[in-house]
């Protein structure tokens, strides 16, 4: 992991921040594209707009269930898109057998809150007149926001309930709202001075929703889908996550949380590379299991008794039991 963190870091030279956004973003998509694994030949890919919004399809061949997964990447909310998560995205689809849709929303500071969930929103009624059935939410950093955002206003305008929501170490509170946010304000790869640039970036909460923007201030959390919601133990975020699944309990909705030891934010990008991450990745398609979305997945993908997840064998992706 240590490695993981110092290969990342050798991408954000301390004058990055003083060049400006489009360097960070030239800077991130650099990065994502050298932790990239090729995609898997078995998952067909395509691009195309669903009610106006850009989306990246990604199919395996042969039989799958009918409910998608619609996937929110992070960034921050103003970097990332459709090529900095490619990697991830082909990969669960081949490993949960479902289809995976990720969407390229519009990025802050160009395009600040709520264009983003707005984005997500109409995807979301895209999918739900295309397959008349509500498809399965997942989201990192940033897009755990958007997830969670997303939940709140489909109860808001009474649209049909997503079947769950996956969300790994989601950006969900105000920046300094929550202990951890301090604790852990110099984290590796994620510090308490980036969440308030991201956060500036997305815009301020004057005239938004409640809860729509930092959906732990939502009011309410009665009638939202059921989650499973992941943290990093070196992260400003690990509050958010662990403080939703408290709230989502209290309100009577089934709700799972899990802090990886060892884990920081961003590694997701560190499968096959640090255990810990592998861990993160065989917890994210067990969550996709039971919340119903591949409940064959792991005959399919690993023979029974295993866990769907990647490999460094190309073409197979399989670990063994622990």
């Amino acid at each position: 992991m240590q490695a993981f963190v110092e290969q990342t870091e050798s991408f954000y030279p301390a004058e990055l921040i003083d060049r400006g956004i489009a360097a960070q973003r030239d800077a991130y998509d650099a990065m994502a594209d050298y932790f990239s694994l090729p995609r898997p030949p078995t998952v067909e890919v395509w691009d195309q707009p669903l009610n106006g919004v850009p989306v990246r399809r990604y199919r395996p061949q042969g039989d799958s269930a009918a409910t998608q997964i619609l996937f929110a990447h992070g960034g921050g909310w103003y970097l990332g898109g459709l090529d900095s998560h490619d990697s991830f995205c082909a990969q669960l689809a081949q490993d949960c057998r479902r289809e995976v849709i990720a969407v390229d929303y519009r990025l802050a500071p160009e395009a600040p809150f709520p264009a983003a969930l707005d984005d997500l929103s109409a995807v979301y009624r895209a999918l739900l007149a295309e397959q008349a059935a509500a498809p399965l939410l997942l989201g990192d950093s940033a897009g755990g926001n958007l997830v969670a955002a997303l939940t709140l206003r489909c109860r808001r305008l009474g649209l049909p309930q997503a079947v769950g929501q996956v969300l790994v170490y989601p950006a969900l509170a105000v920046p300094g709202s929550l202990p951890s946010h301090q604790e852990m304000a110099d984290a590796p790869l994620l510090d308490r001075a980036a969440i308030e640039f991201c956060w500036q970036c997305y815009g301020p909460q004057r005239g938004a929703v409640v809860g729509e923007q930092a959906p732990l201030s939502a009011d309410s959390f009665d009638g939202l889908p059921p989650a499973a919601i992941f943290a990093a133990q070196f992260d400003p975020l690990s509050d958010d996550a662990r403080c939703y699944g408290d709230v989502l309990n209290a309100a009577g909705v089934d709700a799972e949380y899990r802090q990886i030891a060892g884990l920081v934010h961003g590694a997701l990008r560190a499968v096959n590379r640090a255990s810990e991450a592998d861990q993160l990745y065989r917890l994210i398609c067990a969550a996709v299991e039971r919340l119903g979305v591949a409940t064959e997945s792991a005959d399919v993908a690993c023979g029974e008794g295993e866990s769907p997840s990647l490999s460094g064998n190309k073409g197979e992706y399989c670990y063994s039991p622990d």
